[in-house]
């Protein structure tokens, strides 16, 4: 999991891994003998992206807390 990040840093993190989802799907499918198997494992590929870029962008742990200052004079 990645810390709180910039949207730009945020909008590249997604697309890389939605672009890494929908060719490792694709490769993945290349290899079974089924016909139509390429465009359906690059759409599970481009689901399962989606799902590792949300799950890299908005961790648990991941939403600013507070933090309790005591100030002593």
């Amino acid at each position: 999991m990645f810390g709180p990040l910039p949207v730009l840093h945020r909008i590249v993190l997604a697309a890389i891994s939605i672009c890494f989802g929908v060719v490792a799907g694709m490769w993945i499918a290349h290899f079974t003998p089924l016909p139509m198997a390429i465009s359906g494992g690059a759409l599970a590929g481009g689901l399962l992206g989606l799902v590792a870029a949300y799950v890299l962008g908005h961790g648990p742990g991941l939403q600013a807390r507070p933090i309790r200052v005591i100030r002593r004079r």
